[in-house]
């Protein structure tokens, strides 16, 4: 059977609504069990039970889901808490010029790899770290991340990006294939 030409366009736009089904669903289960299990932390024990859940709870919630849905996720902030995790890799470095130059959901091809991203917005209970904190909040940021540059934001701005990266297809063979999605 012959396909058509306008049948060999519709492959990769398929892929990528896939794609984009993928990333949708794995960095809304991020963000939805991270809050959870940081407003149960804050409901219990106040702000800095947060900041606890926040520093030690991330990167393991990111690890388990990631590996329950084959791929690989974490956050990248526009202002750091850490200088381990300053966005220094140039993909992290394009993921977030791409967030910041274009504030939504969407798929990046960026060193042979492919992601998507969507930004994390500034909310009302995010404020109590991420905004002007208190004394005792702002001495157990100190405590855990004493070169903070993620305080002072408003209501509703872009704190960063969740990142799926997503295996990658056949495509092409070439590994650093960077041709749009």
């Amino acid at each position: 059977m012959k396909l058509s030409p306008w049948w060999l366009l519709m492959l990769p736009l398929a892929a990528s609504a896939n794609d984009m089904d993928t990333g949708r669903q794995v960095a809304g289960k991020f963000k939805q069990s991270l809050m959870h299990v940081l407003t149960q932390a804050v409901q219990e024990g106040g702000p800095v039970a947060g900041i606890n859940v926040c520093h030690g709870s991330a990167k393991v919630l990111a690890e388990q889901l990631g590996k329950a849905h084959g791929v690989t996720l974490g956050r990248i902030g526009t202002r750091t808490r850490s200088p381990a995790n300053a966005p220094v890799a140039h993909w992290q470095q394009v993921l977030l010029k791409t967030m910041v130059q274009q504030s939504q959901p969407q798929l990046v091809a960026v060193d042979g790899k492919r992601f998507y991203i969507e930004p994390l917005r500034i909310q009302a209970q995010c404020l109590v770290c991420h905004g002007s904190p208190e004394p005792a909040v702002k001495t157990a940021l100190t405590k855990y991340y004493p070169d903070d540059q993620a305080t002072g934001y408003q209501l509703g701005e872009l704190r960063g990006l969740v990142w799926v990266q997503l295996p990658l297809d056949n495509r092409s063979e070439d590994p650093q294939d960077d041709r749009p999605l």
